[in-house]
């Protein structure tokens, strides 16, 4: 009995982590816009059914964002390479950095874009270390960034920004600046970082590998 449901844990676990991670960027990508889609169909006489299926109208309402979102990026992607079209995204990019607020979020973004989808892009990260956290008689598993700003090295020398993800869902976690000595590397690759993070610390990577 015991082995049987352990069995089907194992199927299921992969498939209701890769949901769960799949509905939460659909709804990021989804959720400005299913409003308005909704407020769109409910006007052509479909208030009625629009109560009564208000689940099923949610989804039609992503599923339709989705292919307009789908439909925008390849029609983008065409239009980027044209000279004609540069001077629109130049013209935006301007308009964005003399706004306060935006400027920091559209700068942020941009060169995590690039430094993600660039033909000849390096490794985000530069390794995984282990590091002290949430305390110092205890330690974690991350990511490391890099220097940390400017601004807070010229305060404080040899600090390494860290990402220390979290378990079992390491799409968040916790950006922290440690001295190098309290930066221990580790021969552990990012796969299998998060591998262990998802299967909470059952995968261990050196036996699968001699296995």
């Amino acid at each position: 009995m015991k082995r049987t449901f352990l069995a089907g844990l194992a199927i299921l676990l992969p498939i209701a982590v890769t949901i769960v991670i799949i509905f939460f960027i659909v709804d990021i990508l989804t959720a400005p816009f299913v409003g308005i889609v909704e407020d769109i169909i409910t006007k052509h006489e479909t208030v009625e059914l629009a109560e009564q299926h208000k689940y099923l109208l949610l989804f039609v309402s992503r599923i339709i964002v989705l292919i307009f979102l789908l439909i925008l990026v390849m029609l983008l992607g065409v239009l980027g390479r044209k000279i004609a079209f540069s001077w629109f995204i130049n013209l935006t990019q301007r308009i964005f950095y003399k706004i306060p607020i935006i400027k920091t979020i559209y700068r942020m973004t941009r060169e995590l874009s690039n430094n993600i989808f660039a033909s000849d892009k390096k490794a985000l990260f530069k390794g995984t270390v282990s590091v002290p956290f949430p305390s110092e008689k205890t330690r974690a598993l991350g990511l490391l960034s890099g220097p940390p700003p400017d601004q807070i090295a010229e305060k404080k020398k040899n600090l390494q920004a860290v990402f220390v993800p979290t378990a079992p869902h390491p799409i968040s976690g916790f950006l922290m600046m440690y001295d190098d000595a309290e930066v221990q590397r580790t021969d552990i690759q990012t796969e299998d970082l998060f591998k262990f993070l998802l299967s909470c610390g059952i995968y261990h990577p050196r036996e699968e590998k001699n296995e």
